[in-house]
């Protein structure tokens, strides 16, 4: 009686082993979902103000601080374009950074200088840029051109 035991839990250990094998393949087959570039790993982000900015994750430019974009594979293979949607063209030129401190701007602190507005996070930073504009105008997006 007892080999009869023996061999039945080793045959249901075999079907449950067995059963599982087949469980675990079936979720590695290719569902068909997901882009190409998911698929291989090969998506690359790119910030929409400094092309040259090019992450494997979404991440902020190491310059701007702005929300880096997916870059899109184009039909020919090596082939990449960048998404710039109108309202990120905008977000682009705009400044959301202080120039002095590097810190998130008050818009009610602001100079005009050359005919554009210049924000800052205080009136301290106001001041300093005031003794020296050309000093910080090259952090500000607003000259960029």
């Amino acid at each position: 009686m007892k080999a009869k035991r023996k061999n039945l839990v080793t045959v249901c250990l075999f079907a449950g082993v067995l059963l599982a094998g087949v469980i675990v393949l079936q979720g590695c087959k290719d569902s068909g979902s997901g882009t190409d570039d998911e698929k291989t790993g090969e998506q690359k982000w790119v910030c929409p103000m400094h092309p040259d900015i090019i992450a494997d994750r979404p991440t902020k430019c190491s310059r701007c601080g702005m929300d880096l974009v997916p870059l899109e594979a184009e039909k020919e293979p090596g082939a990449m374009t960048m998404p710039m949607p109108p309202k990120e063209i905008a977000a682009a030129a705009e400044q959301t950074m202080c120039p002095i401190m590097g810190m998130a701007i008050d818009k009610n602190i602001f100079v005009e200088y050359k005919g554009k507005k210049v924000y800052f996070c205080c009136a301290g930073c106001e001041d300093k840029f005031k003794a020296n504009p050309e000093q910080y105008i090259a952090k500000l997006p607003q000259f960029k051109n």
